[in-house]
């Protein structure tokens, strides 16, 4: 994201406006003094028994404000004028713009967090467990078990002398028998077993049978086989088919016992791959929420140190409309002083004893400042 403030102009250092405007408050405050007691020595020559019961000094202020006021004027002007050379407002409102947008976004962002994180409750951790339990370590073991007995069929038929074709397709089929018939057999034992345990097992042994038929009609070939080809070897060879068909049907039955325990049900599976799109989700915008803080941390910086900047110039104008005032204040003693030397207190009547009476107010705008408009 851009800068939005202007990187080819360095603002005057403050101190060096205060320097400037005080020295020509200072200088020009000696003037106003001098130049008021001159009027005091004016209206001294008043004849004060003619003066009407509502006349009061404020009466004769008007030029005195006017003057200070003028001094206010040129407060406001130069700092105006410092604060232009270096950043201007609608700058700062820009990127006041941009990091508030930011933070509506990162609002958003965080609501649809709040949002996703509900819904992965503690149960889902367990969910996960069993699934990806299941998935990377009990289906390997199970596909370990098939290519065994396929890489193991395989072998023996060929070391036997048959036809590639034939012992590939003997191979498969073992496999399958291994994998995929494991997987059905638990499936449809408990759908249509229900919570009778002898129905399961009747069941169990109807979906058993064609396994333990086919390993030992592929056991018997391969013993046939191997006494066709030699038959020397049938004195000292183990013509039994049921060792073989045992040793398969076993890895038969660790399918079966791994799918009845530990395979997750289709639910489990679809809640699975739910929670793991919105685990997916919520590192989507975590990741969105860390680069929109990213973003909105690069422009708070810079715009809090012009906010600072222009805070700084306003403390200054604010000191410098109190000096004028207090100046202000000490030229109207200096003038009431005058007058009352060279009236022998006969001014009194003019004057109620009170200085916020008696003197016309400066209109200052420097005094009220907000600070929190220059916060984040």
């Amino acid at each position: 994201m851009k800068n939005l403030f202007k990187k080819n102009t360095e603002p005057k250092h403050y101190r060096l406006i205060n320097s400037e405007l005080i020295n020509y408050i200072e200088t020009q405050d000696a003037v106003m003094v001098n130049k008021h007691q001159k009027t005091a020595q004016r209206i001294a020559s008043m004849d004060f028994k003619n003066f009407s019961k509502e006349a009061k000094i404020k009466d004769f202020l008007g030029l005195m404000k006017s003057d200070y006021q003028r001094f206010i004027a040129r407060i406001d002007q130069t700092l105006a004028g410092a604060l232009s050379e270096f950043q201007s407002s609608q700058d700062i409102q820009n990127a006041k713009e941009v990091i508030a947008d930011l933070n509506r976004k990162i609002k958003e962002v965080e609501n649809i967090l709040v949002v996703l994180k509900a819904k992965v409750d503690e149960s889902s951790e367990r969910l996960r467990s069993k699934v990806e339990g299941w998935l990377y370590q009990k289906v390997l073991v199970l596909y370990f078990l098939a290519g065994f007995e396929l890489i193991a069929n395989y072998s023996v038929y060929q070391l036997l002398g048959g036809g590639v074709i034939a012992a590939v397709s003997i191979s498969l089929i073992s496999a399958i028998a291994i994998f995929w018939w494991g997987h059905l057999t638990p499936k449809y034992v408990v759908k249509y077993g229900g919570e009778n345990p002898k129905k399961k097992v009747l069941l169990f042994i109807l979906f058993a049978t064609p396994v333990v038929v086919l390993f030992y009609l592929f056991s018997q070939m391969r013993i046939s086989s191997l006494i066709i080809s030699n038959p020397e070897m049938a004195k000292v060879f183990v013509s039994n088919p049921l060792t073989p068909t045992l040793i398969n049907f076993f890895g038969y039955l660790i399918a079966c016992y791994l799918v009845h325990n530990y395979r997750p049900s289709k639910e489990e599976i679809n809640a699975y791959k739910k929670n793991k799109r919105d685990l997916n989700e919520i590192a989507k915008f975590n990741k969105e929420r860390e680069l929109l803080i990213g973003q909105k941390n690069s422009q708070i910086p810079e715009l809090q140190k012009k906010l600072t900047e222009h805070y700084n110039f306003l403390l200054l104008a604010q000191q410098l409309e109190i000096d004028v005032k207090n100046r202000y204040e000490g030229c109207f003693e200096e003038f009431k002083g005058e007058l009352y030397l060279r009236t022998n207190s006969k001014c009194a009547v003019l004057f109620s004893g009170n200085q916020q009476h008696d003197l016309l107010p400066l209109e200052l705008n420097y005094q009220t400042i907000d600070k929190t408009q220059f916060e984040l």
